[in-house]
């Protein structure tokens, strides 16, 4: 399929899509129904095994643009492909079994000024085949106006009652992110969009918080979505090490790393003295409270879930 005719798009919409057959049709109408903006749609089909590509292609739109991995290469590589395509203005990620609402851009773009460089809106759940959205942040949970580095280091922690925003869902200024040079790392396939967002902001950007949420996360059973393992944990401490390496934090930042590699630490000991006490040993799991008697306390998080799910029933 062609690169779009149209001549200067408000916003290039880019969608990675893995066999997202069932679902990715949604994704791209509520992209190009957005009114009030110019908006072009980049669809990555990341290797699909379905029919993702098929459907993509039927779309007779000059502003659907399809492009074709060679190889199967994560979310990372897919919306770094995009980026690099997108001639909008501003660059909106959705994921494929995700959907925007009406109004959605129009009401990001209002809010911006020169001095904004990425638009943030709270982001809403769906569960798969019901109607009802659901607030993922409660009132309070997220800043009144504006994202720093220190909050989003803050908030992105595993294992603890703190919703992640990690899940939101910005629209970056193109410009900021060629002249800083930020892209996704490729290779990072568990918390890509927080080691965007985070690049994002230790090159300085301004991202401006607005109240009207636009982005409809989907919730389904057969998700991607991964139960965390000690190995995953390990990634994000190795990742979180390479952007150390090439960031000078301030001290609020740098406090908000530090609360975060204790957390993702003491979340690694905890899955690992569960992996020990299923194993059988003893010896290991007794040394392990020990030395990091905080992942003990732990294994309340799994009986106070069955308690809270007995107390809806």
């Amino acid at each position: 399929m062609a690169l779009s005719d149209v001549t200067h798009p408000d916003v290039s919409v880019v969608i990675p899509a893995w066999n997202a057959a069932g679902f990715i049709q949604k994704a791209i109408d509520s992209a190009l129904s957005q009114e009030g903006v110019q908006v072009e749609v980049i669809v990555i089909d990341d290797a699909s095994e379905d029919h993702t590509v098929d459907i993509v292609k039927d779309y007779q739109n000059e502003r659907v643009v399809l492009i074709q991995a060679e190889e199967n290469s994560g979310p990372g590589a897919a919306r770094n492909l995009g980026f690099a395509a997108a001639r909008g203005d501003w660059i909106a990620v959705l994921d494929s079994d995700d959907y925007f609402l009406p109004g959605r851009l129009s009401n990001l773009l209002n809010k911006a000024d020169k001095t904004v460089d990425i638009l943030i809106d709270p982001v809403v759940e769906q569960p798969y085949g019901r109607k009802e959205c659901v607030p993922f942040f409660k009132q309070g949970e997220l800043p009144v106006d504006e994202l720093t580095l220190a909050h989003l280091i803050s908030t992105n922690l595993i294992f603890t009652h703190i919703k992640s925003t990690g899940y939101l869902k910005p629209v970056f200024r193109r410009r900021f992110l060629q002249e800083k040079g930020v892209t996704y790392w490729p290779e990072v396939r568990i918390g890509e969009d927080y080691y965007f967002l985070a690049v994002c902001l230790a090159h300085g950007a301004k991202a401006k918080i607005t109240e009207k949420a636009g982005y409809v996360y989907t919730i389904r059973s057969e998700s991607i979505s991964r139960i965390m393992r000690v190995e995953d944990i390990n990634i994000l401490l190795a990742n979180d090490g390479r952007f150390l390496s090439e960031f000078t934090l301030g001290q609020e930042s740098s406090n908000a790393q530090d609360f975060r590699t204790r957390n993702l630490i003491r979340g690694r000991d905890f899955l690992k003295l569960v992996r020990y006490i299923k194993g059988g040993q003893v010896l290991k799991a007794f040394k392990l409270v020990f030395n990091s008697p905080g992942s003990s306390l732990l294994l309340w998080l799994p009986v106070r879930k069955r308690l809270l799910a007995a107390c809806r029933t």
